[in-house]
């Protein structure tokens, strides 16, 4: 005779059933995605646009990272983006001949920040290839192995590699990689679904320009996803590579995160009533991975589901370790924590309030956000 399963056993059971699901689908997708290979023959001028807006202690290693593996054509163009700190201060302390150094003390109103600063150090540039690398991003390979992938694509974008030195930053991390993959999966870079991470971006000149450069995407707090999604749509090919030339920072405490999360929501954030559906979920789900054991020692759950439902949203949450997180194992355990922060960014994002950036306020206007 068989026992019914109670709602809770069911919702564990279509939980585990889909994550044991998205496993092999994430292992193959990420296998298929292009690898750098070889620097191609022939000569290409490289210029690297840094945007830096108070990244005092980020930007003279970003710079120097970048300036070992270019050759003496190449360029590095550092955006100072009116900045409160040392930051110009620093660039110029690690800057050799091939730096242009720009200090921006004022940007248009109906222009993001970081935007505003990628197309400065566009008009200043003079490469063959456009490479737009964030402050915080360190170059660790040989950025030529990657202009190959450029003769088959307009850009390309490597998936993110993170370093953590907080358990914040992580379990935030992986709950944000995790769901990332699920929702918009780096392999399937199409309508809908395109993308591209500004972190390590590199674009044929050409084929920036055809895509209306940042100029196309000034409003945007997340513009390097919108140059992605605008690339699609007209027909660019894009693709994000698995390898790691470059490895970035990212937030150090829990605070951070939520504003951080924020600010990526923004850009594509549902109807408040879909956020909070969405958002619902999450954490229900999420709850429920250190919540199952303790029903099902109570008798309220299934332990072979508890146990099903606790190895598979783990064992999914792992695979970020495996590429896109430099982080302790125990972020693994607590990227539920980081699950739910990301369910309240996103259900407060999808009300409309305004945010923190960078020491800027954004809030709601038109096109979604706007930069005050």
């Amino acid at each position: 005779m068989s026992i019914p399963l109670s709602p809770i056993d069911i919702s564990l059971l279509v939980l585990s059933i889909y994550l044991l699901y998205s496993i092999p689908v994430t292992l193959r997708g990420l296998r298929s995605l292009p690898r750098p290979d070889r620097p191609p023959a022939g000569s290409i001028r490289i210029s690297a646009i840094i945007p830096a807006r108070n990244e005092e202690g980020n930007v003279g290693d970003a710079i120097e990272s970048l300036l070992r593996h270019l050759g003496p054509e190449d360029e590095v163009i550092v955006v100072d983006d009116a900045s409160a700190d040392g930051t110009f201060r620093e660039a110029m302390e690690h800057c050799d001949g091939r730096c242009v150094l720009l200090r921006i003390l004022t940007k248009p109103q109906d222009w993001s920040g970081k935007s505003w600063a990628c197309y400065q150090g566009y008009l200043h540039s003079k490469g063959d290839v456009l490479l737009f690398m964030d402050a915080d991003t360190r170059v660790v390979g040989d950025p030529r192995e990657v202009l190959g992938l450029l003769s088959t694509h307009g850009a390309v974008s490597q998936v993110p590699r993170i370093v953590c030195d907080s358990l914040a930053c992580g379990s935030v991390e992986v709950a944000f990689t995790s769901l990332l993959r699920l929702t918009y999966p780096y392999w399937e870079n199409r309508d809908g679904k395109a993308w591209l991470a500004g972190a390590f971006m590199l674009w044929r000149r050409e084929s920036y320009e055809a895509v209306g450069t940042h100029r196309s995407v000034r409003d945007s707090p997340v513009e390097d996803a919108e140059l992605g999604r605008r690339a699609a749509e007209l027909g660019v090919g894009t693709s994000f590579f698995l390898g790691r030339i470059a490895e970035s920072s990212w937030i150090s405490s829990w605070s951070e995160g939520y504003s951080t999360l924020r600010r990526i929501l923004s850009a594509r954030t549902p109807d408040f009533k879909r956020s909070l559906v969405i958002s619902s979920v999450l954490v229900y789900a999420s709850i429920m991975v250190y919540l199952a054991p303790v029903l099902a020692v109570l008798g309220a759950a299934s332990p072979v589901l508890a146990a099903l439902y606790a190895v598979s949203s783990l064992g999914y949450a792992s695979l970020s370790l495996l590429v896109e997180v430099d982080a302790s194992p125990l972020s693994v355990l607590l990227s539920p924590l980081g699950m739910i922060l990301l369910s309240l960014a996103l259900a407060r994002t999808s009300t409309g309030a305004g945010f923190e950036w960078k020491g800027r306020r954004m809030g709601p206007g038109p096109g979604g956000v706007r930069v005050e």
